[in-house]
């Protein structure tokens, strides 16, 4: 009987172990910021000179607090111009870092993208290119597209200038890691509590 009692009981705790790695596994809420950085500036705007003006990216973070899985913005790409319509933009090239710092659990990781093409007033066209499209960080995968087409200028003020927004975005999807220690010591915790009730029996 005592036997039957004891299998019993493990039974459950193994049930137990399981109901808790299912629940700690299953979607969580989670913030991120992001940044973003030009090789050609090293900072998150570069200005690209050509013979008939100059094209400005800006990149404007975001920050997004999602419940996984979850499309998400990853900030936008503002594109300025003073180039005169119909004349041919300058160069875009380089490489642009899209980082990702994630609030809790707490993290950090980056995508590198290769930018190419020219840009000027409605002249032009200019694309963003991710090789690698995912990173994760502590359980949670951040994907980008493989591609995307940076704004051409749309509307002209002043001297010719003009300004579009391309917005990067993607998903995030994936939940928390269950801390390692914690779950040690909850198993070890109910192995003891196994023994002590064989040892009682």
């Amino acid at each position: 009987m005592g036997r039957m009692l004891n299998k019993s009981l493990i039974a459950i705790l193994s049930v137990g172990i399981l109901g808790v790695g299912a629940s700690v596994a299953k979607a969580d809420p989670v913030t991120f910021t992001t940044t973003g950085v030009f090789t050609s500036s090293g900072t998150n705007v570069a200005t690209f000179i050509g013979v008939n003006g100059t094209t400005t990216l800006t990149f404007n973070g975001s920050m997004d607090p999602v419940n996984t899985p979850a499309g998400a913005q990853f900030g936008d790409l503002l594109v300025t111009t003073s180039v005169a319509a119909g004349q041919t933009g300058p160069a875009i090239g380089g490489t642009f870092t899209l980082n990702f710092v994630q609030l809790a659990p707490s993290g950090s990781s980056s995508l590198v993208g290769t930018l190419g093409g020219n840009l000027g007033f409605n002249t032009g066209i200019a694309t963003i290119t991710f090789n690698q499209t995912s990173t994760t960080i502590a359980g949670f995968t951040y994907t980008v597209n493989p591609s995307y087409t940076i704004a051409l200028p749309s509307t002209g003020a002043g001297g010719n200038a003009g300004t579009g927004t391309t917005t990067i975005q993607g998903t995030v999807t994936g939940s928390a890691v269950p801390e390692p220690a914690s779950m040690t010591l909850l198993g070890t915790g109910l192995l003891g509590l196994v023994r002590g009730l064989r040892r009682k029996k």
